[in-house]
């Protein structure tokens, strides 16, 4: 008796998994799934793990030790030595439940090339501008582009004049303050209690600042995404504010499109485009900076960033490798690129 329990408890278990991965959006069910194939319950996914469920997502597959070790490695961003959640998702949005196939869709995210960075008030010391063609030779490249706008109200808390007029809940006491100066705000019911820069007004809504540089090619299928937009918190990340309080919206968008792989550039490297890749990796698409299609504030940040990105599974590639990885795959059941 206590067999038969056993083998139907063990059937149980294998019909509940396959049905998981046969969902039409298994990414959705990222979290169920890691459960039931994190065996020993330690939080990630070592080989043996993830062969259990490349067994279940691709039955009839003979899979190899060398295949699985090829495929944890590349499914492994972060070079951790396991899969996580995140690393996870990132597959089930890859993978096709009813065809058992790999399938990649690209998007491009165009990071805040807009005046006020290239030739207005936070105007970019290293020739900015040169990047606008650049971008624009890359946009047929990938499946979708988006276009981020940084979208401030005219009295920011991101802005230098508006702490100094008064204008930001900070703790700090009311004076002239220095562009590039970090203040606290006030904890509301918006965001918790955190630290800002202020800067130079910036990007204002409907200015001719916040617009994009002329030469940008920007089509109306594109998908637009505004951040900022709240005068109390900022938002560095094309995807969430600086608490991840708010979301934009553009996760939603991009899975409507069923984007896998997003591709940052634009400006600035070390601050909105790093962000932008951050959050992009922490919600489970493959995330890669093409960093000869942006620019930094600074160039004393660029390995410090390179080195958060790449520490935090982001990979950082240059225009002619973004798009290599940006086409079609080969035909191939599984066959993921390290």
């Amino acid at each position: 008796m206590g067999c038969c329990e056993s083998s139907a408890s063990i059937q149980s278990e294998v019909s509940t998994s396959s049905s998981l991965l046969s969902s039409n959006k298994p990414h959705y069910l990222t979290e169920q799934i890691f459960k039931k194939y994190d065996h020993n319950g330690n939080g990630l996914l070592d080989v043996s793990e993830l062969k259990s469920l490349m067994q279940d997502a691709f039955p009839g597959e003979n899979f190899s030790d060398a295949d699985m070790a090829t495929m944890h490695n590349t499914l492994d961003m972060d070079k951790d030595g396991s899969i996580g959640v995140n690393e996870l998702r990132a597959f089930l949005r890859l993978y096709q439940p009813g065809q058992q196939q790999i399938r990649t869709k690209t998007a491009l995210i165009i990071v805040d090339v807009q005046n006020d960075f290239i030739t207005g008030t936070l105007a970019n010391p290293y020739s900015a501008a040169d990047i606008v063609p650049i971008i624009n030779n890359l946009r047929d490249k990938f499946d979708v582009v988006v276009i981020s706008y940084d979208w401030h109200p005219h009295d920011h808390c991101s802005f230098v004049e508006s702490a100094s007029e008064g204008k930001v809940a900070i703790k700090e006491e009311v004076k002239k303050f220095d562009p590039f100066t970090f203040v606290t705000l006030k904890e509301d019911k918006d965001r918790p209690e955190h630290q800002q820069i202020l800067y130079p007004r910036h990007a204002v809504q409907n200015s001719e600042g916040g617009k994009c540089h002329k030469d940008l090619v920007i089509k109306d299928t594109d998908l637009s995404v505004y951040k900022g937009v709240k005068p109390n918190i900022d938002s560095y990340s094309a995807f969430f504010d600086n608490m991840k309080a708010n979301d934009t919206g553009l996760t939603a968008m991009l899975e409507k499109e069923n984007v896998t792989d997003v591709y940052c550039c634009g400006l600035v490297t070390d601050i909105c485009v790093k962000s932008t890749a951050l959050h992009g990796a922490e919600v489970g698409f493959n995330a890669y900076v093409i960093h000869d299609a942006s620019r930094p504030l600074s160039n004393d940040n660029i390995e410090p960033t390179k080195k958060v990105l790449t520490e935090a599974g982001v990979g950082w590639v240059t225009v002619d490798e973004a798009v290599k990885k940006a086409a079609p795959p080969k035909p191939g059941p599984w066959v993921l690129e390290t």
